[in-house]
């Protein structure tokens, strides 16, 4: 906490002498740092600023004093103010002190009655040894808990929540162009993000952290010197007394975000990862206020009134492989299709898209469109949930469609994937839901177990060659022909399966439980 002259005043050491302001009432906010008891006529080299100074009016009194000249030395060395005891030596301040004081709105104080300027002082220097230490602790404080964040690649959200822990203010991270990238404080999401874009331009942008705008927020640079992609912002006013310990803490966040972008060196961009996390918390059920979703996808730009199309694309790699590429290329496919969209990951090769429609219609369309900008062979499924009315249909439509994503088949090859919705999956659907019962897996062994003991990669070859033939429906031409393979081949193969499968796989009943079979393994293997 710093000490102004203002809280100077309120000491009871100082009340009691009845202070009254005579100039400089609008500069009394000035901290001070020290109590000096002088008579000089010039206190140049005598301080080092933000002294206030005490007289009982000796030189005031001085018939060769320049009042004037006495004014400027006092400011020009750093003083934050002067209080003259009035009583034996001046029974009032002098007219050319005061006038001078006015002039450069100098703080003078008289008091009226006599006080204890050794009780002053020692109240003072306290107050200011223990702030000076308060500020030290704090300091220390916000290192510890801000220090470590960066280099450890904690998430915006995490180093936004010391902050507020630290300050006890919200915290917003916006882009270059105000949308938000994470935000946090016990505030409602609403309140905070309350016409965010037009409220942030407002506040002034610098080089270094800034203080201003109608509200009087704080703001502080993101992203390294010459390439500046962010800032923090404090979005509620701030007193002058408080200013100082929210600098700094703003100050040391925004070099955690630095360093913890520049270490992690995200595939996906800033504005991804807030969709994703907007999007993760739908689905996950923390942020079920309608209001709240929709201050947060204003904020990023995505402020629509009208239905809202759900997309979600399963990438064609590994849950382990990196799915930067797959959240860039889906993100240029969405920007093609030229509607506003979020774009964001919702785990693993599993990416959301919610796009902003003018009608129904318009959402029913919207998914063939984006198939159709999208690059081969980088999207395995593709699946659209129901198209969400509002904001609250929204968690609905974002989990029928990564049901959806998750148990539709892989599209073979290079191919772009064709739209799938719920009512497409026939019984894959069924097998999904009931994916973890014993008897489900039970029913897998007894059709599959002599092909899943193989050796895993004359494992893989084996249910390759099944699920061709059964993709076929048992006709043996376009088999063959699937597999490369003459029909005389093709037809030893089938039988190789049946004997190792032990079961006629010319007969449909048959065919069709081996089927579902495979169905039900391939499902339960893609969760691995």
């Amino acid at each position: 906490m710093r000490l102004t002259l203002r809280d100077v005043l309120e000491l009871p050491a100082v009340a009691r002498g009845l202070p009254k302001v005579r100039s400089g009432s609008d500069a009394l906010d000035a901290e001070v740092r020290w109590v000096h008891v002088s008579e000089l006529a010039n206190v140049a080299g005598t301080l080092s600023g933000g002294e206030l100074i005490l007289s009982i009016g000796i030189v005031l009194a001085e018939p060769g004093t320049d009042l004037a000249g006495y004014v400027d030395s006092l400011r020009d060395s750093g003083a934050a103010g002067l209080a003259v005891e009035l009583g034996r030596h001046v029974e009032r301040l002098p007219d050319a002190l005061v006038q001078a004081a006015r002039a450069h709105r100098f703080p003078v104080i008289e008091l009226q009655a006599p006080v204890r300027f050794v009780e002053i002082t020692e109240t003072v220097h306290a107050q200011v040894v223990n702030a000076q230490y308060e500020r030290l602790s704090f300091s220390h404080r916000a290192h510890r808990a801000l220090g470590p964040l960066g280099v450890e690649g904690a998430s915006a959200e995490e180093i936004l929540g010391r902050c507020v822990d630290l300050i006890s203010r919200p915290v917003v991270l916006e882009d270059l162009a105000h949308r938000v990238i994470a935000f946090d404080g016990d505030f409602p999401a609403e309140d905070i993000l309350r016409d965010w874009s037009s409220r942030s331009r407002q506040v002034p942008v610098g080089p270094e952290t800034t203080y201003g705008g109608p509200e009087q927020w704080v703001s502080t640079p993101v992203g390294p010197r010459r390439r500046r992609w962010g800032r923090l912002v404090v979005p509620t006013r701030i007193g002058r007394a408080h200013l100082d310990d929210v600098r700094f803490v703003l100050e040391r966040a925004a070099e955690a975000v630095t360093i913890t972008h520049l270490v992690a060196n995200a595939a996906e961009g800033t504005e991804s990862a807030a969709a994703a996390r907007l999007i993760q918390d739908v689905l996950s059920g923390h942020a079920a206020d309608p209001v709240a979703i929709r201050a947060r996808a204003r904020a990023l730009g995505f402020a629509t009134s009208g239905p809202i199309a759900v997309v979600m694309a399963r990438g064609s790699g590994a849950d382990n492989d990196l799915d930067g590429d797959l959240v860039d290329g889906v993100a240029k496919a969405a920007k093609a299709v030229q509607r506003s969209a979020l774009v964001g990951r919702v785990r693993p090769q599993m990416v959301a898209v919610l796009f902003d429609c003018s009608s129904p219609e318009a959402a029913q369309r919207l998914p063939e469109r984006l198939v159709e900008k999208l690059g081969d062979g980088l999207v395995a499924a593709l699946a659209a949930g129901q198209t969400a009315q509002s904001w609250r249909d929204l968690p609905v439509s974002l989990t029928e469609a990564e049901h959806v994503a998750t148990v539709a088949p892989a599209v073979p090859g290079e191919q772009r994937p064709v739209v799938v919705r719920a009512r497409d999956l026939g019984i894959r659907s069924l097998l999904w839901q009931i994916r973890d019962d014993s008897r489900l897996h039970s029913f897998i062994e007894s059709r599959l177990g002599p092909v899943l003991a193989l050796r895993s990669d004359k494992r893989e070859e084996t249910l390759h060659l099944l699920e061709a033939y059964l993709q076929e429906n048992g006709a043996m031409v376009p088999f063959a022909r699937r597999v490369h393979l003459g029909r005389t081949a093709a037809y030893a193969r089938v039988r190789s399966l049946e004997r190792l499968l032990r079961s006629n796989l010319s007969d449909s009943e048959e065919r069709t439980s081996v089927h579902v079979a495979l169905i039900a393994y391939r499902q339960d293997d893609s969760r691995k």
